[in-house]
């Protein structure tokens, strides 16, 4: 078992709990039996456990009686000088009569003539990566041939290596963080609620989880302070790879929301971003690429807005603001809106949400839902049969035969963060294809059957989908909630499009979420074809004519957030300052200020105090002509 971290400790980071790496260090093992040399790049995000991996590393090479050194360029500068100075410290081979390199060169050899194996390994090596060049060309030509050299960092071996004649002899490891199933075999001491809540708080990053197992080996309980107490952890640690803070303002404004792109965060500061600052920013290790764009690696995303939230609250409720404002310029009604930018507009809603409906976005998001292919019928057909593992009776007229009449690319299924699937969804397309199925078929047919004759020749005419039919949702564990909520969550932003929407369900738990997300009910497409005791609802959601934006901004108002921006919400004035703000441009004096509010004039002339300084302005007339104006000065 090794020591503990104290969560103000500096020194490596070691886990309160034993989970080993078996896959990696066999491969470590293995490396070290053969004849020949190799190289390991070993990388993987913040707190993934590296550093404890170089540690079970150098204990492997003991054991094999095999000499292991190990630099840490985290102290080191990154010159070729000093690291052959580190190195040689480490094999303790000091010679003042000849080079460093060739000091190095001798007592390597001697290792050989011993018939001893020896590892050279660089540990934060994303520190190093100015001496790529010198790596390549230089310092492995003049090492012996059965020599083992470990680069361990943030980040894979750059596409310079996989250009090079090294290539053949690299291979790459990518550390991830662990699955609850195994923080929960390794550490069971601890209750099964709060294994839980440290491995969801956590997303599975050891460092962080061995943070919370510190703390609530502790105090046996969780709570607020002990969370803020790991996220500035978190934060300090994975901000220790920037070399300045000049990319800090854009790392705030990258955890908000979930991608990010370059034109997102010059709309967001209001001020341009260099090309050079962007790539330097979105080089950085927690980051990753996607088709989107790019996002914050989960758990760092979250610790950020936490601690951003809690330093500059009216900064961050502004720069929230201006992402939703930024999702508002895609309602445009001469451009059609793709699933990602409808699904980061209901991800930014996820705190008013939260207050409205029963989502947890942060939670929500770890899952994904994807289309199905003819290698995924078994985990589709347990959702078909009798015997299926649900709790809930399955569907008795959902079957294989007419998946594969619509396509099993509309099988979308639900995996969590495992990548276990979790629950599925299917999907008519409501087009000429379909109707007579749908208008003569249990469930769906007490809607379509009441279609007007008008409605059902556009459909026929339609070159595309007129809209589509939410015909199953279902989930592996009935008792899961989270499950159902996530399902539909990711489900609707693939579905809201200029078309109709039909959902049809005996489960209250799912007629909840539709009315929440606004969905219409139709009385008289009620129906009891699952049977007499159970009672379906049929909802409808209208968005064609172009009604998709309006729903959208009808969505957020609904929930308190308006879309609409004023000169006022360039500034970050409280609710009460605005209320100043818009009597004085009315032409209110002081006292008028005091009766209408109920204040005293005390307490009016601080508020203007605060509004001229958040404004830049000395009095009355120039705050009128810059609110009016829409002057922001941010």
């Amino acid at each position: 078992m090794l020591p503990e971290p104290s969560i103000n400790d500096e020194s490596p980071k070691s886990f309160p709990f034993n989970l080993t790496r078996e896959k990696e260090l066999a491969t470590f093992s293995e490396l070290l039996d053969r004849n020949g040399s190799g190289i390991l790049s070993i990388f993987g995000q913040p707190g993934t456990g590296k550093s404890e991996l170089m540690i079970h590393y150098q204990r492997e090479a003991t054991r094999k009686e095999a000499a292991f050194y190990l630099v840490n360029a985290q102290y080191s500068k990154a010159e070729p000088a000093v690291f052959l100075q580190a190195l040689l410290e480490q094999m303790g081979a000091s010679n003042p009569y000849v080079s460093t390199l060739e000091a190095i060169t001798m007592h390597i050899q001697n290792l050989e003539q011993q018939g001893k194996k020896f590892v050279i390994a660089i540990d934060s090596y994303e520190r190093f990566e100015a001496l790529d060049e010198w790596f390549r060309q230089s310092f492995l030509p003049s090492l012996p041939s059965t020599t083992i050299l470990i680069f361990c960092g943030r980040k894979p071996l750059n596409d310079s290596w996989r250009a090079s004649i090294w290539y053949p002899f690299i291979h790459s490891i990518e550390l991830n963080g662990f699955s609850i199933g195994q923080f929960d075999f390794a550490f069971q001491t601890l209750a099964p609620e709060l294994i839980k809540k440290a491995w969801q708080f956590s997303i599975g990053n050891p460092y962080a989880l061995s943070l919370c197992v510190q703390k609530l080996k502790e105090t046996n309980e969780w709570n607020s302070t002990d969370e803020q107490s790991i996220y500035r952890t978190v934060v300090k640690e994975w901000l220790s790879e920037l070399e300045d803070d000049r990319l800090l303002p854009y790392i705030e404004v990258a955890s908000i929301g979930r991608y990010t792109q370059q034109e997102k965060i010059e709309v967001m500061l209001d001020h341009p971003i260099s090309r050079h600052d962007f790539e330097a920013l979105v080089s950085l290790s927690f980051f990753e690429e996607t088709e989107y764009g790019w996002k914050l690696n989960a758990l760092f995303q979250r610790a950020m807005r936490d601690d951003l939230k809690r330093r500059k609250p009216a900064y961050y409720h502004k720069l929230w603001k201006r992402a939703l404002m930024y999702c508002r310029t895609f309602f445009e009604h001469d451009r059609l809106m793709d699933s990602s930018e409808i699904s980061e507009f209901f991800y930014l809603l996820g705190e008013p949400m939260m207050q409205a409906a029963p989502y947890d976005p942060e939670s929500l998001s770890t899952y994904s839902l994807s289309s199905s292919n003819q290698n995924d019928w078994a985990h589709i057909e347990p959702y078909l049969t009798e015997s299926s593992f649900l709790k809930d009776k399955p569907d008795p007229f959902l079957s294989k035969e007419m998946i594969e009449a619509i396509g099993i690319q509309h099988v979308k299924l639900l995996r969590n963060r495992d990548g276990d699937v979790a629950g599925m969804a299917f999907l008519i397309p409501i087009q000429s294809s379909t109707l007579p199925n749908l208008k003569s078929s249990p469930v769906t047919r007490s809607y379509f059957k009441r279609l007007p004759s008008i409605e059902e020749k556009r459909i026929m005419a339609a070159t595309k989908p007129f809209g589509w039919v939410i015909r199953y949702l279902g989930v592996k564990d009935s008792e899961r909630s989270e499950d159902r909520k996530a399902l539909l969550y990711h489900l609707l932003p693939l579905v809201l499009t200029d078309g109709i929407l039909v959902a049809s369900t005996p489960l209250t738990f799912y007629q909840s979420l539709l009315d929440q997300f606004r969905f219409k009910e139709i009385p008289e497409a009620k129906h009891f074809d699952y049977g007499p005791s159970r009672p379906s609802k049929t909802y409808e959601l209208d968005l064609r004519n172009s009604r998709l934006p309006l729903y959208l901004e009808s969505f957020a108002k609904a929930i308190g957030v308006n879309l609409t921006e004023t000169p006022l919400d360039h500034y970050s004035f409280t609710p009460r300052e605005k209320e100043v703000v818009e009597l004085v441009i009315q032409g209110y004096s002081n006292a008028n200020l005091a009766e209408e509010l109920s204040l005293s004039e005390v307490t009016i002339k601080k508020h203007l105090s605060r509004i001229y300084e958040k404004t830049g302005v000395k009095n009355r007339t120039q705050l009128t002509r810059v609110i009016i104006g829409g002057q922001a000065r941010t």
